[in-house]
């Protein structure tokens, strides 16, 4: 085993000890049972402080069968040392268990503790894009979901329907708030407020909130479920930890198992349902509805498109800023072959969920041979030019991607940058997600 597995194990071990604010006699011993099981000596101990517990969680993923198993049996016992397991002990060894199963269906987060935080009962479901059937089963199963939930001390956070109930009284009671907790506006930026708070999306929020304002390093493949699980000192800093989890065919029953889970492992559970559904006349301002509203409103409903410009000989891509009445038009700073490369991207994304660059397989490599056929037509209706890039080339794809990223970046009017930018998943595909609502073509030929 390495060091610094061992130096996981003891992170994990450290953080679910503090997990309830309550430290006792026995608990330090079986610690200390724990690292002579594990080798764990004082100068591990120490260097298992300067991880994260996503770090952490990483480095025990790397355990065997049989050391995993171990582990887990320890680290639930370890739970009960103090005469029960708590709340906060329960949610970090679900978090715990959950990532380490063979199947990869969960991970954990740790990001910079900030004033904007989700709340620490808030669950919040999250997608990198829409997927039909996963969202056409949570509305079909939405009170059910909600309610599981509530009986485990939990508040469901799913955007499509709080931007309904936010919307619920006609747009009066939005008006009404946006109004009085929005300093120096005009109507019209008011106007353009409620709008872009109705027009939001899980994948907007989770571009522009999650990974933009919040800072959370993820990849996320498929719909999940965000879950705070603790904070812990890191060099000095506080992180908040959270278990992304992914979602499951049958989204109730996965929920209505982990509540049962959760509960069981708590040996005298204290049941606090929860009730925060919004009524038409009430608007909650807490955790991740807070951090909502108080993005939009302080960019005071700024809505960016692309504006495509063929055959410019300076610029063939600016960003059109409007906010209210005033409307802002600034180039982006790329050549024209990028910009053809970025405007592919985006309708890349649009008709096939991105850009596959992998080439892992035939099919791939068939892909990527038609996609370059598709980025050729693209360029020449925007550019003058006689031959186009080989965009299946890494060498010459390269260069384009980061001036792309760096352009995105520094533009001066540019909001909503996560929603702009490039992305490389996991699975090597570019991806940007930008709707479709947001490309303008400019008629006029230059």
């Amino acid at each position: 085993m390495k060091d610094l597995t061992r130096q996981g194990i003891y992170r994990l071990v450290y953080d679910m000890v503090k997990a309830d604010n309550l430290i006792t006699q026995d608990e330090i011993e079986f610690m200390e049972h724990i690292c002579e099981v594990f080798k764990i000596t004082i100068d591990i101990r120490e260097e298992a402080l300067n991880l994260t517990l996503a770090d952490a969680m990483r480095e025990v993923k790397n355990l065997s069968t049989r050391q995993a198993t171990q582990f887990l049996q320890l680290m639930q016992q370890l739970t009960l040392k103090d005469g029960t397991c708590y709340r906060e002990e329960a949610l970090l060894l679900i978090a715990v268990t959950l990532c380490m199963d063979i199947n990869e269906i969960a991970d954990i987060v740790s990001v910079p503790h900030s004033d904007m935080m989700i709340d620490k009962n808030q669950v919040v479901f999250i997608e990198n894009g829409y997927d039909e059937e996963v969202n056409s089963y949570i509305i079909a199963h939405y009170s059910h979901i909600v309610n599981s939930f509530r009986i485990g001390g939990f508040d469901f956070i799913y955007i499509p329907k709080v931007i309904e109930q936010l919307c619920s009284s006609g747009d009066k009671l939005l008006y009404s708030v946006v109004e009085h907790l929005v300093v120096r506006k005009t109507k019209e930026e008011n106007v353009s407020i409620v709008n872009s708070i109705k027009g939001q999306t899980t994948e907007k929020i989770y571009r522009e909130i999650i990974l933009g304002k919040l800072g959370f390093d993820l990849d996320l493949t498929e719909p999940s479920l965000l879950i705070w699980v603790g904070s812990s000192i890191v060099n000095g800093k506080r992180m908040e930890n959270y278990l992304v989890v992914k979602t499951e065919e049958k989204i109730a029953t996965q929920i209505d198992l982990f509540i049962d889970r959760f509960l069981a492992l708590q040996k005298s559970p204290i049941l606090t349902i929860r009730n925060s559904s919004v009524s038409p006349n009430a608007f909650i301002y807490s955790g991740f509805y807070r951090i909502l509203f108080d993005l939009i409103t302080y960019r005071k409903g700024v809505r960016c498109d692309i504006v495509i410009h063929p055959f410019n000989h300076k610029n063939v891509i600016s960003i059109r800023t409007a906010s209210g009445n005033v409307t802002d038009e600034q180039p982006l700073i790329i050549g024209p072959k990028e910009s053809a490369f970025y405007v592919f991207l985006i309708y890349e994304t649009l008709k096939f969920g991105g850009f596959n660059i992998a080439c892992n397989t035939a099919a791939d490599i068939r892909y990527i041979e038609e996609a370059q056929k598709r980025f050729e037509k693209i360029y020449f209706k925007l550019c003058n030019r006689d031959t186009a890039p080989d965009i299946t080339n890494p060498e010459i794809r390269r260069p384009m991607l980061s001036k792309i990223k760096k352009a995105v970046e520094s533009h001066p009017t540019l909001v909503q940058k996560m929603m702009f930018s490039p992305e490389i998943t996991k699975r090597r595909v570019i991806k940007v997600h930008v709707g479709e609502e947001h490309l303008k073509i400019d008629s006029e030929k230059e």
